[in-house]
């Protein structure tokens, strides 16, 4: 929803991170697939995440701004909640996130809530795209 405003660098980190909160808990579900299909889709296509950094450790100093780290949260989270749930497993990569941005609990909170609202809905509009074959599954 709002990853046009990142850099294309900073896109690169966003999917990494991305990749690394689906995969957390062990099992990629078909939602989880979808929505970073989405995401991917938002970014402009073509955008490849470096491997060192969905294995190794976050690069943080690229979000340099509070738009981008809240961006990051935002969508994060978004994507935590596409299978209806927000795995333990993923809670921790966001949770860093979180601390190294230094967003505090009570945004977090807000955050979430707009989460859980918002995962659905990406979820089902790209199946409305699907449907009416304008994109692939």
């Amino acid at each position: 929803m709002f990853l046009n405003l990142l850099t294309e660098r900073q896109k690169q980190s966003f999917l990494a991170l991305a990749t690394k909160v689906v995969m957390a808990d062990g099992a990629v579900v078909p939602e989880e697939h979808v929505m970073l299909n989405v995401r991917v889709a938002e970014m402009g296509g073509g955008i490849k995440a470096p491997p060192e950094e969905i294995y190794g450790e976050p690069n943080f100093a690229v979000f340099d701004t509070q738009c981008a780290r809240i961006i990051v949260l935002l969508e994060l989270m978004v994507i935590a909640y596409s299978d209806g749930e927000y795995h333990e497993d993923e809670r921790p990569i966001i949770r860093q996130l979180a601390e190294k941005f230094e967003i505090g609990e009570a945004d977090m909170a807000q955050f979430e809530d707009w989460a859980k609202r918002q995962s659905p809905l990406s979820v089902e509009g790209w199946g409305f795209m699907v449907k009416a074959g304008l994109i692939g599954d």
